[in-house]
Formats: C-alpha cells, sequence, structure tokens
C-alpha cells in the first residue's frame, strides 16, 4: 500500500534537485515547479501550490542543519523579510482568488509564463556579471520586494535575488549568503503554500514522494556542502534550470494552441 502511495520517479528527481538546493539556494521553484509541470503533468497552480510545501519542509530540514553549523546569519534573514514576507503574501493571495475565477487554460497559460520569465532571470543573474552588478546596486529593500512579487505570483525566484542581495548588501560570503537564503525561503514557501493550500490546491501524495528524497540528500549534502566550488555548483544548477525551461516552454506553446 505505501509502495503503491509513493512515486519513485519524484523521489529521485527530489534527491538530485535537494543536492543543488542546499548548495546554491537556488532551485526549490525553478526546478521543482517546472518539472512537476512538465514531466508529472501536474496542474500549475498545483505545482505551484505542492513545489512550495516541498520548498518549505525541505528547507525546514537544510535550515537546521546549516544552523548547527554556525552559516546563518539570522540578522539579514529578519531583514529581509519584513518587507519581503507581506508582499508574497498579497501576492499569493491574488492567485488563489485568480484561480477561482480565471478560465482554466489561460490561467494555466500565464502561470507558465510567468515561470518562464522568472526562471530567464534567475539564469541570467547567475550567469551575466553585467546583471550581478547590476542587481548589486539595488537598495535590499528593492530586492527584498521584488522577491515577494516573484514569489508569491510564481512560487519560484526565491534565491535569484536574495543571494546576490545577502552576498553586496549584506556583506556575506557565497557561502553564507546561500545558508542565510534558505531560512527566507522557507518562510516565503510557506507562505504560498498555506495560501494556496487553503483552496485545497496541495497535492500531498507528491509532496510526501518528493521529501522523501530530500531526507536522504541532505545529510549527504551538508557533508558535501564545502567540497565543491561555486562554479561547478553554478554551472549544473544552471544546465538543469535551462532544460526545465525548454520543457515549460514546449507546455506553454501546447496550450496557447489550445486557447
Amino acid at each position: 500500500m505505501i509502495m503503491e502511495f509513493i512515486d519513485f520517479y519524484a523521489s529521485a528527481a527530489s534527491f538530485f534537485f535537494s543536492l543543488l538546493i542546499l548548495w546554491s539556494g537556488v532551485g526549490a521553484g525553478l526546478l521543482v515547479i517546472p518539472v512537476l509541470i512538465t514531466l508529472f503533468n501536474t496542474d500549475p497552480i498545483v505545482a505551484i501550490a505542492s513545489g512550495s510545501m516541498f520548498a518549505f519542509i525541505s528547507k525546514m530540514l537544510m535550515t537546521l542543519g546549516h544552523s548547527q553549523q554556525g552559516n546563518v546569519n539570522w540578522r539579514l534573514v529578519y531583514l529581509f523579510l519584513r518587507i519581503c514576507l507581506p508582499v508574497t503574501l498579497v501576492n499569493a493571495a491574488s492567485l488563489a482568488y485568480l484561480s477561482e475565477s480565471e478560465p482554466d487554460i489561460s490561467l494555466q497559460l500565464c502561470l507558465i509564463i510567468g515561470i518562464l520569465l522568472a526562471g530567464c532571470l534567475a539564469l541570467a543573474a547567475m550567469l551575466s556579471d553585467s546583471i550581478k552588478v547590476t542587481l548589486a546596486k539595488w537598495p535590499l529593500s528593492s530586492m527584498s520586494g521584488s522577491t515577494g512579487i516573484l514569489m508569491g505570483l510564481t512560487g519560484v525566484g526565491g534565491g535569484v535575488l536574495v543571494v546576490p542581495a545577502l552576498a553586496t548588501k549584506g556583506g556575506l560570503t557565497i557561502k553564507t549568503a546561500v545558508a542565510t537564503s534558505i531560512p527566507i525561503g522557507l518562510i516565503l514557501s510557506l507562505t504560498v503554500s498555506l495560501t494556496l493550500g487553503s483552496q485545497g490546491l496541495v497535492d500531498y501524495q507528491l509532496v510526501i514522494s518528493l521529501l522523501i528524497g530530500t531526507i536522504i540528500a541532505i545529510p549527504i549534502g551538508l557533508r558535501l556542502f564545502h567540497l565543491f566550488s561555486e562554479n561547478v555548483i553554478t554551472r549544473v544548477t544552471c544546465m538543469l534550470i535551462s532544460l526545465a525551461l525548454v520543457g515549460l516552454a514546449v507546455k506553454a506553446t501546447n496550450l496557447a494552441s489550445h486557447l
């Protein structure tokens, strides 16, 4: 009975995604949500709700591990969340309302396009030095507000602006910025999952399957956290995000043809 309940393909995918999330601070939404939509054929808004629930629980475990190792700057967690959290809540509530009032295919297409745009921003921020310089000039409050909009409407992008903001405005090393971004993403993902979950949009069976892979990955990832260089982690993460976005673009094209 338990074996039938668990999706082992989701657990296997989650194992590898969790390692990258733990090491890079990016990918909880940008990898998991697109994969749920494209490979597991999950409705986009259910993917956002379920992916956010998964991100919350998995990042809770990751936060515990990083905190025990003294990697998290809790003062900057508070400073970032005081603007980002209410913005995320307002936008997630708007998304929950739209899920009841908008035509199904149109809403799916809009959500996928939003995720695609957030993904392209993430890739640009990770790969382009000029984009990194531009982001570094933004005030911390602007970074925080923009992250709230991205997270609230698409469930993705929590690490896109958070890590650069913490590294530049917060004066943290990349490793510490990554560790500090994880509890921030935890709170934002909880906000999105609870808001959408109140509308019955979370697939708990899928979430449990994803968490199995995470539980296995976290102790391994924490031991290997300082083993891989930032460049290697960034390249692997960008490659997987690119593949996920290509799949989303195909999905969006198919949906647009049915409008």
